[in-house]
């Protein structure tokens, strides 16, 4: 027991944190991206395309896009499927064929519960990896007794003299250099992490709304990326988030609390907070072995990672929450969590990071 709630422990502290050229062949670049993701829409997975460290399968005749990474002889899929949501399911067998031709097994991370049973049907697995943490803004307001804490921390920054913003692309030279700083800074000793989670590039950040709070001398303290998902009903998400060292006690909250107030005064309907890893998982009698395990692991944490505390503190501003699962086959569940590991936790490679990428993968590509 001790060895797997070790082995579930360190998957998920890191999770907070080949190709072969057949047919035709294109390229990736953010232009193409955006323009599909705003005709289609995404969702709160899809900004991840634009860190181009992942293969992109194009299918249903260029109306559905699949985001992977192989690994192995796995081909390890990041969410649900974008595009025209009536090919979801054809691109879906479309792609797991494409992977048997290849003798490589799909398998999906961070996957939704809208496909559970397209899966089941096909034989695979599922184990509960978290929830997504979500904010209805409708719903969503500082007044009342109950948040009481929300508005003392607004009313403290705001006498103290801190200013929130929101940036709009393009940014200037100047804004992009107090960005990097701050994001160095933060990051100190510790390696960006790549695939299910964002890392700073000034390409990527460049694509997306920041918002900023910076000190009573204008100074910037703390910034978060706000991609959104281009659907009628738009949600967006606080991504990329950093700060720095001397920063005061509650400065993400005020950042978290303001963007959402924004969001909400901007008309978007949801906003997204990310997952939070092992939330709500095992917590029925009837759940699988492996599941109560990892409760346990989520109620006790350990050395590497608080999974109760990142919970607690999405919780102060998340109205629901959204399963979120990986789904495989034929495989152990160990070796995926280590799979995993090694995907989330290989750095990105600055030099690979352009606005052009060649990503060859199969005979329709991106």
């Amino acid at each position: 027991m001790f060895i797997f709630l070790l082995c579930i422990s360190a998957c998920f502290y890191i999770l907070v944190v080949n190709n072969q050229k057949q047919g035709n062949e294109k390229t990736f670049d953010d232009t193409f991206a955006l323009s599909f993701i705003k005709k289609y829409g995404g969702n709160t997975l899809s900004h991840l395309l634009f860190l181009q460290d992942k293969q992109v399968f194009s299918a249903q005749n260029d109306s559905v896009l699949i985001s992977y990474r192989k690994r192995g002889n796995k081909y390890i899929v990041l969410g649900d499927p974008i595009g025209d949501e009536v090919q979801f399911e054809a691109a879906l067998d479309e792609f797991i064929q494409f992977a048997s031709d290849k003798r490589v097994t799909p398998i999906f991370y961070q996957a939704s519960d809208r496909f559970m049973s397209f899966y089941h049907d096909r034989g695979y697995h599922f184990f509960k990896v978290g929830e997504e943490a979500n904010v209805s803004l409708e719903n969503f307001s500082i007044e009342g007794k109950k948040s009481a804490k929300m508005r003392t921390t607004k009313n403290k920054f705001l006498r103290e003299g801190y200013v929130f913003s929101v940036e709009y692309p393009p940014f200037r030279s100047e804004f992009v250099n107090e960005l990097t700083a701050v994001s160095n800074e933060w990051l100190a000793d510790r390696k960006e992490k790549s695939f299910s989670v964002s890392s700073f590039q000034e390409d990527y950040i460049a694509l997306f709304p920041i918002s900023t709070l910076r000190d009573q001398t204008g100074r910037l303290i703390a910034f978060a990326s706000l991609p959104s998902d281009y659907k009628d009903s738009e949600t967006l998400s606080i991504d990329l988030m950093r700060y720095t060292n001397d920063s005061p006690s509650g400065a993400m909250d005020m950042v978290f609390l303001s963007t959402i107030l924004w969001a909400k005064e901007k008309g978007y309907i949801s906003c997204s907070l990310g997952m939070s890893p092992l939330s709500n998982v095992g917590t029925h009698k009837g759940a699988p072995y492996r599941e109560r395990m990892a409760k346990y692991a989520f109620m006790n944490g350990c050395k590497f990672y608080n999974f109760k505390g990142l919970r607690s503190y999405k919780a102060k501003f998340a109205t629901d929450w959204k399963p979120r699962y990986l789904v495989y086959k034929k495989s152990l569940l160990f070796l995926l969590v280590f799979q995993l590991i090694l995907i989330v936790r290989k750095q990105p490679k600055q030099n690979q990071m352009s606005f052009v990428k060649k990503l060859i993968n199969v005979k329709k590509a991106i």
